[in-house]
């Protein structure tokens, strides 16, 4: 196959209309995309919530505000009004997500009439991520921009597992291995089943909404299923060897690979203990003065320090042959006053991940996508402590793939974090893996997939 300049010399690009849900795992990963097709000369419109204006401004891209706030007291607390695993699904997808459709809706009608004025002959593109809510209604029969016959082609990027129901994967939630006989496929079955009711709800839920922006159809059947295949296509940015094998995998999905490690600012500033690890990094890995390296993280959403990160600390305290970094995940955020920092470890606001996990022995984090496919593409085995949202569907995967250690709790104890780091250290078969799985997801080549996928729609 010839080069993408080779294949659409001839053609004209498309204008590209992007949008994302406005929280870090839902946004950096599409921001980092459109990153890579300004550089290729692609005209970029992106919706974003006003925490990433400036990256997005600064990637290139025109950037349009998104004011959802969902991160308001009231919500955050609202969540916990409602019991742990699939109710709180429910409730985040209601609450977080489908109440944010009005005004992005408004938002991506009024972008897209604005490039038609601006640019009336040229074919444009949407770059959807799953849960942005600005594009599903008018697949319900609301009325299309000013300037459309039909809806532009939408390309779907999704920044999580893959939430379809299937014959060979559980429903997403509690977080539990693929069957490995007809006897779990089912009860697999028997889960998804009892599932429906929960479906309905969020259909009746959607449908409202849709219904006042002047919808004429209903969302109907399973929810997942629906925000994943109903897009012209959806990639899924990591590679088949993360998700479990599925017979009936639908032809919409396609596996592109891990996003590329970013570049790293060469105004970063680094904290004095830095030379400490580079210093270890030059002593020989089978010196006894070779320390191992532990880097901890929280996440950068819904931080409880007392869940994962504190404990980690304090697992590790007595261990004079690691270094221990932890990572707030937060500018400006400290631990409170009482908590005692062991000799062994330091504690940073915020640090990026793809400056301290190439001297990483062990990556601690708590099950988010985004910081397991930083762990991937570094080559980095994990221990992985996480229940909310898709956290334990994550979790599920490392252990599936042998990339890490699945703890199966938000809330680990102490002597479990200190087992399941040593395990990790202690087991080559984790780092062989994550080298494999980091070869693997490097050599898709994500971005080009993505503007080879766009080019496949191009009119």
């Amino acid at each position: 196959m010839g080069s993408i300049g080779e294949l659409w010399s001839s053609k004209e690009k498309p204008i590209i209309v992007a949008g994302a849900f406005p929280a870090d795992g839902h946004s950096n990963g599409l921001i980092q995309i459109s990153a890579y097709l300004v550089r290729r000369g692609f005209n970029v419109y992106f919706i974003g919530g006003s925490n990433f204006e400036d990256v997005i401004k600064h990637s290139g891209a025109e950037y349009i505000k998104n004011d959802w706030n969902f991160a308001t007291p009231e919500l955050i607390e609202g969540q916990f009004s409602v019991p742990g695993g699939v109710e709180r699904i429910i409730w985040h997808i209601k609450h977080f997500f489908l109440d944010s459709t009005p005004g992005v809706f408004d938002l991506t009608k009024k972008c897209l009439e604005t490039v038609r004025k601006k640019y009336p002959g040229r074919q444009v593109i949407i770059l959807h991520e799953t849960l942005f809510g600005g594009v599903l209604p008018f697949y319900y029969g609301v009325p299309l921009p000013n300037g459309y016959a039909e809806l532009p082609k939408v390309v779907n990027f999704h920044t999580s597992v893959n939430i379809m129901t299937s014959v060979d994967a559980p429903p997403v939630g509690p977080g539990i291995p693929p069957p490995a006989n007809d006897e779990d496929r089912a009860k697999i079955k028997a889960m998804i089943d009892a599932r429906l009711p929960y479906h309905k709800v969020l259909n009746d839920y959607a449908n409202k909404i849709y219904k006042s922006l002047g919808a004429t159809k209903q969302m109907t059947g399973w929810f997942w299923d629906t925000v994943m295949s109903i897009h012209d296509t959806t990639l899924l940015p990591y590679s088949h060897s993360l998700d479990y094998p599925r017979s009936d995998l639908s032809p919409k999905i396609k596996f592109i690979g891990g996003l590329p490690l970013k570049p790293i600012n060469p105004n970063f500033a680094h904290p004095t203990w830095w030379l400490k690890i580079q210093s270890n990094a030059e002593i020989p890995g089978t010196s006894p003065d070779r320390k191992k390296v532990v880097f901890i993280t929280q996440g950068t959403a819904m931080l409880n320090y007392t869940e994962l990160l504190i404990p980690s600390i304090k697992a590790l305290a007595s261990r004079s042959d690691l270094i221990v970094i932890a990572t707030l995940g937060s500018r400006g955020a400290s631990l409170p006053e009482d908590v005692e920092i062991p000799a062994n470890t330091q504690v940073v606001d915020y640090f990026p991940y793809d400056i301290m996990l190439p001297y990483t022995d062990v990556f601690v984090t708590n099950a988010g996508l985004g910081g397991f496919m930083h762990g991937i593409m570094n080559g980095v085995p994990m221990v992985l402590a996480g229940v909310e949202a898709d956290k334990a569907e994550v979790s599920m995967r490392a252990e599936w793939c042998g990339v890490g250690v699945n703890l199966r709790s938000g809330k680990p104890s102490r002597e479990a974090l200190a087992e399941g780091i040593e395990k990790v250290l202690s087991i080559p078969a984790y780092k062989k893996r994550a080298l494999e799985l980091k070869a693997e997801n490097k050599s898709m080549d994500a971005m080009a997939t993505v503007e080879k996928t766009i080019w496949k729609f191009v009119e």
